[in-house]
């Protein structure tokens, strides 16, 4: 059996420190990674709905917030409030209008990190054709390997808010509620072709980028 030495241990297991807290790419797990959104319904409830992210990536180093990336897409027109009619309503051209604008784009400028496992991003939402500023309020929530995958695994908690007649987005106002609560559960595999993926399956439209 091989002796490995002392020193030798030392310097591989240093490497592999480095190794993890480098910065990494994620490709976002599109099964594990959710958007939820609520309003006010006449003062009486804050009903909420589900939105699918299409595709996305971000890029991670646990060590150093400052170099981290986020790109998400997201289908518009997966919207799922519970009740086919409203979801239809949600579609049309009196909310998100899907058959014009059938993706919604987040990009972030800057990620500040805020505290030992919190932090912000800095980003512009494109919605309707619009393109507005964003911050994401953020949670680290754990990095490891997956236990059933084996795979590097990052996964997220955010929270934001906006106001929808921002985007143009009017109708019913000021009876269903201006501001939309976003909360987000996120989880990202490690993928060296995380962002080249997303390229791909999201190119740039004119459709989803053009302005007002």
């Amino acid at each position: 059996m091989p002796i490995i030495r002392f020193p030798v241990l030392v310097l591989a297991l240093c490497a592999g420190l480095r190794a993890h807290a480098a910065a990494h790419d994620y490709r976002l797990d599109t099964t594990h990674t959710q958007i939820m959104a609520s309003a006010s319904h006449l003062g009486f409830s804050h009903p909420g709905g589900r939105l699918r992210v299409k595709s996305g990536w971000f890029r991670f180093d646990p060590d150093d917030w400052s170099t981290a990336r986020v790109e998400a897409t997201i289908d518009a027109g997966s919207i799922d409030f519970g009740d086919a009619v409203w979801n239809d309503k949600l579609r049309s051209r009196e909310f998100l209008d899907v058959a014009h604008y059938p993706t919604v784009r987040f990009v972030s400028e800057r990620v500040e990190k805020t505290g030992d496992k919190t932090g912000v991003a800095h980003g512009k939402l494109t919605l309707l054709g619009i393109t507005r500023p964003l911050d994401l309020v953020i949670t680290l929530n754990r990095v490891a390997v997956h236990a059933y995958s084996l795979q590097w695994t990052a996964g997220f908690h955010a929270s934001a808010q906006l106001d929808r007649s921002d985007f143009r987005m009017t109708r019913y106002l000021p009876d269903v509620g201006d501001a939309v609560a976003i909360r987000i559960e996120a989880e990202g595999i490690r993928d060296a072709g995380a962002q080249k993926s997303a390229a791909i399956a999201n190119p740039a439209s004119a459709d989803d980028m053009r302005k007002p």
